[in-house]
């Protein structure tokens, strides 16, 4: 597990600097363009990030022109973020690198293995969310 904890960091961290965003920046541009536009408040709570820090991101995405925040017309308190056609084109990059870093790795599993790994790594996923939806991440802090 700390192997592949350790790759799939280096992994994140090679694939978003290829695309000229952090790490965080991807995340947040893949969640809207998976959700649309969306509140700052349901974007923390789906990537169970704080307010104020999805906020500093949200801010760096629109002074680079990515997203934009829009007022809603019926609850002027209310913004929500959106993909800005540039930051759709920069979500279509990421993806095409993405999926073919995939397809790359996938190349060198056995081909009669491939379900096997991709059932595996789904049942891990689901046991990662709900370990931390439930809360039961161990922190460093005393």
């Amino acid at each position: 597990m700390r192997m592949l904890e350790r790759e799939t960091g280096l992994l994140l961290s090679e694939e978003t600097a290829c695309c000229g965003v952090t790490v965080a920046q991807c995340h947040l541009l893949l969640e809207i363009e998976i959700r649309g536009p969306s509140s700052l408040q349901d974007l923390a709570d789906a990537l169970a990030l704080d307010k104020s820090t999805l906020s500093r991101t949200a801010d760096s995405l629109v002074r680079e022109g990515f997203t934009e925040r829009v007022q809603d017309e019926r609850n002027r308190r209310k913004i929500t973020l959106s993909l800005t056609s540039k930051g759709q084109e920069k979500c279509d990059t990421i993806n095409s690198l993405c999926n073919a870093q995939y397809r790359a790795l996938f190349a060198h599993i056995p081909e009669e293995k491939t379900a096997v790994v991709m059932e595996a790594v789904e049942i891990l996923a689901h046991a990662m969310e709900t370990n931390r939806s439930e809360g039961q991440s161990i922190c460093c802090n005393p």
